[in-house]
């Protein structure tokens, strides 16, 4: 899941924000999604020279990732969601649980070759695409899966 962005180094990083919930919590919840999308998106546009427009477009995008891992939350552990700022971008985490049956929906393969809808990922991918975020995921663990989306901070043609 890639977009036009090369990432720099993760150590080239900055922290902006942190929140961690219970899954639990958050997998029971629904309403959490809109309210920790619109929270992270409205930090991720103030690196902009129009902040409201730009929370605005990356409010879209945000939502999306948090529903998806709302869908995607296993039953016990932790949800985070970081935000981080470099000279290039902000980067959003998303890192949450997973049960036993959404670990083979989350591979490599099945990401890059599961058709829209079929797989976790399948309509995010081409709306990262089409606003010009890099997106990735990170499952090399055996129970967590972390969502990846850089926003970069000069807008433009892509």
């Amino acid at each position: 899941m890639t977009g036009q962005y090369v990432s720099p180094k993760s150590a080239e990083f900055q922290d902006m924000a942190a929140l961690t919930l219970d899954a639990a919590l958050f997998a029971c919840e629904f309403r959490l999604c809109d309210t920790i999308a619109e929270y992270l998106a409205t930090i991720i546009g103030q690196s902009h020279e129009d902040p409201a427009r730009y929370a605005n477009f990356s409010s879209l995008l945000a939502n999306e990732i948090v529903e998806l891992a709302f869908r995607s939350v296993g039953p016990r552990g932790r949800i985070d969601f970081n935000l981080l700022k470099s000279d290039a971008c902000v980067r959003m985490k998303v890192g949450f649980p997973l049960d036993k049956h959404g670990r083979d929906s989350w591979s490599a393969p099945a990401i890059s070759s599961g058709s829209e809808g079929q797989q976790p990922a399948g309509n995010l991918i081409m709306m990262g695409q089409a606003l010009g975020v890099t997106l990735s995921f990170d499952s090399s663990t055996d129970d967590r899966v972390t969502l990846i989306a850089e926003f970069i901070l000069q807008e433009g043609i892509h």
